[in-house]
């Protein structure tokens, strides 16, 4: 590869892939792009030519040249993908959820620590400019002190069959209450409804 920067590899270039897309060519980082579909492919391609672009994710887990890989595909494939990822000796950011049960979840944080590789899970809003306010707000003592926080999630997004609302929205709400007190919960309690 010519651009020593050009390190990454991104699989996936869907609904959230498109954004990691523009942004990894904007500051010239992205090897590889994969998508299953060549159709996306061929449409990202003509916007955006820089990185190499395969429908195979074996050729960017295979490249010597792609040091890490980003993974935005369907969350119902991510446990799988980062397992690959990190056996093929890749460090790897994935967006949320990191996998679709605990278990599996557990395995691949063992399974990075045990061959000494970065593994990343994508929290967005934990940069958002409202939660940087309210952490600092929290941070001095201007709130008091927490004892009780809630949620609600009354947007349903994207409809989705491969997951449901806990592992699509919850992961962000409680990674942000996580960031926000800096400490573990006492008790949790969640109700969902199904419509």
């Amino acid at each position: 590869m010519s651009n020593q920067k050009a390190c990454f590899g991104l699989i996936g270039l869907g609904y959230w892939g498109q954004n990691l897309l523009r942004n990894f060519c904007e500051l010239g980082v992205l090897g590889m792009a994969c998508d299953a579909n060549p159709s996306v492919i061929k449409e990202k391609s003509q916007k955006y030519p820089q990185p190499k672009y395969t429908t195979s994710v074996d050729d960017v887990l295979s490249s010597p040249d792609i040091r890490a890989v980003v993974i935005a595909a369907p969350a119902v494939a991510h446990y799988s993908l980062v397992k690959r990822a990190i056996i093929a000796g890749k460090d790897v950011f994935v967006e949320k959820p990191l996998a679709l049960s605990m278990s599996e979840g557990k395995e691949l944080v063992e399974l990075a620590e045990k061959n000494n590789k970065v593994l990343l899970v994508g929290h967005l809003l934990e940069y958002h400019p409202a939660v940087t306010k309210l952490k600092e707000l929290v941070d001095n003592g201007e709130l008091g002190k927490i004892n009780y926080i809630y949620s609600n999630r009354l947007n349903l997004g994207r409809f989705r069959t491969e997951e449901n609302i806990l592992w699509s929205f919850a992961p962000h709400d409680i990674s942000i209450i996580l960031l926000l007190l800096g400490e573990m919960p006492q008790e949790i309690s969640a109700h969902g409804g199904y419509y």
